[in-house]
This record gives structure tokens, sequence and C-alpha cells, in this order.
């Protein structure tokens, strides 16, 4: 399923290519490695094949996908009244997964968190890693400016931000 040359999305990595898969032998095991390029923060890694499965490592979302979590976005969200370690626990869970739904998800909901009661900055840095990582993936499958996609998905989480009485 994972060949040279997939592009590929990666937990906490994003959006990134195959660019060889190499055998290696490393503390005395032989073993088969995706070799993965993420351009945009310029890093390379070795992922075993071995460990695929429970990675998140996935092909690309796809345009539907793309609509979805723009739709996710724009939903209602759950401002879950957590404190923010169990917040982050959870959130962090959900980008382990690899899921774009998820991680739209996990914006959405800090996004409409901090309109309630300001983000902490652990959970500020979260919520601005999973931003970039979904705008980074969205930019390579609809080949348009990462910048602008950030751009986009801010302007639907304002249109549909709850109004807050105080």
């Amino acid at each position: 399923m994972f060949e040279k040359g997939l592009s590929v999305f990666y937990p906490f990595h994003g959006a990134g290519q195959i660019v060889e898969i190499e055998e290696k032998e490393v503390l005395g095991e032989k073993r088969e490695y995706l070799i993965i390029e993420f351009p945009l923060t310029h890093t390379k890694i070795m992922l075993p094949t071995g460990n695929i499965e429970n990675s998140g490592l996935r092909p690309l979302a796809t345009e539907k996908m793309i609509k979805q979590s723009f739709d996710i976005l724009a939903s209602d969200g759950d401002v879950n009244t957590f404190d923010w370690k169990q917040r982050y626990k959870l959130h962090t869970e959900m980008i382990k997964s690899g899921a774009i739904l998820d991680i739209a998800e996990v914006i959405r909901n800090l996004y409409r968190r901090n309109i309630v009661k300001e983000l902490s900055s652990t959970e500020k840095k979260l919520f601005n890693d999973a931003l970039d990582m979904i705008a980074g993936e969205i930019s390579v499958v609809l080949n348009k400016d990462s910048e602008n996609i950030r751009s986009e998905i801010t302007s639907i989480l304002n249109t549909h931000a709850p109004l807050i009485d105080e």
C-alpha cells in the first residue's frame, strides 16, 4: 500500500512523501523502513514498516474528506468542561490517530474553548500545531498556499463561532 513517491500524512509531522524504502540494520536487527520527507518542516524520518499499522500514517486526505473537515470546523463543537490536562490528553490522542476529521475536531473544540476561557499555553501550542498540520495537508492536496488555507480555516471558525453572553 505504501510505496515510494506516495504523498502521506504522519501525525505531528504533517504532509510528506515517501522518498525511499530501505532495509537497514539497527541494533543488530534488519528491518525495512519507509524514509519520509516533510518539506514544510524540512525533516526526514525513518518509519519501520512493521510499525505502520499503529503509527497513524496514511495517504493524504481526499477532497471529499477535506470538505467533511471544513463541515466539522463549521459545526457546533463540544466546549468540554474537563480541566486542561484532560482536554490536552484527549486532543493529543485524537491527533495521534492521524485522521483529518479528528484533527479538525480538535481545532474546532480548542478554538471554541478559547472563546469561553483562554487556553493554557500548552493547549495554544497544540491548537497551532494542529492548524499547521491540517493546513499543510490541505495545501498539498489542493495545490494551494498553506497560509491561504490557514486563513480560510480561521475564517470558517470565526464565522461559525458561538456568541457568548457576558
